[in-house]
């Protein structure tokens, strides 16, 4: 079995806030995930199970308190680690350490010291990002709590969501079945930035993936979307306290004809 590659972790600690935020963007789409420790800091990339969504995370070395560690990997369960951060200040410092010997990671928290095993690596596949072209429409929306608000209004009307840009003025966002829709409309400038405009973009998303994505995410953050003709969308934002950067990639959901 292998758990972790190349050298043991010396010591690293990480605000508990960071680390949540962290563990959040990934346990959105798996349960298990793949980290990889190098000279740049923290990186992790994570596809869901079915292949409908992808995540690329890298978290800057800056973002830790220290950092001191050779370039490693760890498979680590993200549910038994988020569940020891509950209720933990975000200012408090975790300090994660690995026994190579054991293959047991080992996080104190203040005067808490939890022992967990890691992950076998050797099952785990890190996925590559498709190459995909530039999207006809790219945006920088000022607040996602806007998003958010879609989402929430679409929950008890249907199991998609589609976003919709017709010209550089307008983004709607619009969910619909039977009698009931609902749609919310942001404006250039006032909503969002326009980085690209290209030409009239348009697609359908599973809203299950969709709000997983946008909760992880959460509210009051600048939020990237590259959006395309029935194509994937990507969304990318800052975390960890502006130290690191995370994309999304949310494959299309393509009506019958």
């Amino acid at each position: 079995m292998v758990f972790n590659v190349v050298n043991d972790m010396s010591e690293i600690s990480i605000k508990a806030g960071v680390l949540r935020e962290t563990l959040d963007v990934i346990s959105s789409l798996v349960d298990e995930a793949k980290f990889r420790f190098d000279e740049e800091g923290l990186k992790i990339r994570a596809v869901d199970p079915a292949h409908v969504a992808m995540v690329d995370l890298a978290l800057s070395k800056s973002a830790f308190e220290t950092y001191e560690v050779e370039p490693m990997e760890m498979g680590v369960n993200l549910p038994k680690v988020q569940n020891h951060l509950k209720g933990v200040k975000a200012d408090s410092i975790v300090i994660l350490k690995v026994d190579d010997d054991t293959g047991r990671l080992t996080m104190n928290i203040e005067n808490l010291t939890v022992k967990m095993p890691l992950i076998d690596l050797s099952e785990m596949t890190e996925p590559k990002i498709p190459d995909l072209p530039d999207m006809k429409a790219q945006v920088k929306v000022h607040n996602s709590t806007e998003v958010l608000k879609a989402v929430k209004a679409s929950e008890s009307i249907s199991d998609y969501i589609t976003l919709d840009m017709q010209t550089e003025d307008v983004l709607n966002l619009y969910s619909s079945e039977e009698l009931s829709s609902m749609n919310l409309e942001l404006r250039k400038g006032k909503d969002y930035d326009v980085i690209q405009f290209s030409g009239p973009a348009r697609s359908s998303f599973s809203l299950d993936y969709f709000s997983q994505i946008m909760k992880a995410i959460g509210g009051e953050k600048e939020l990237e979307l590259h959006l395309g003709v029935d194509y994937p969308l990507k969304m990318l934002f800052h975390i960890g306290e502006g130290e690191g950067r995370a994309l999304y990639l949310l494959a299309p959901r393509i009506e019958n004809v």
